[in-house]
């Protein structure tokens, strides 16, 4: 939540919130790679995003791909030392309260 609680939260239903869940998971995992890296990470999240959203409009498009750059800035700024790449990841709601649970991979 730390890294992209406020992304996430923009979503008003748990179906939205695990849409942008899963692309705040994305981001992490881009950002797990070297830096020279991010752009083409951005840039085959953005072909599979294309494919998967037929239909979107170049400002939508633009849209996502500056909140995809703002949420690996913002992975970098709060966990710059922490590798470990997402594997999965679902919200729930429990007791009133958003619930993340988060799977990683510890690399050796």
């Amino acid at each position: 939540m730390k890294f992209a609680g406020d992304f996430i939260s923009m979503g008003d239903t748990l179906e939205q919130k695990q849409s942008l869940l899963n692309a705040a998971c994305s981001a992490w995992n881009i950002a797990c790679n070297p830096p020279e890296a991010h752009e083409a990470g951005i840039d085959q999240y953005m072909e599979s995003y294309r494919a998967h959203n037929c239909g979107v409009d170049e400002e939508h498009q633009s849209h996502v791909r500056s909140n995809l750059s703002q949420l690996i800035e913002s992975k970098l700024r709060h966990f710059p030392v922490f590798r470990k790449p997402i594997v999965g990841a679902h919200i729930s709601h429990v007791n009133g309260r958003d619930h993340i649970e988060v799977a990683s991979v510890r690399l050796e």
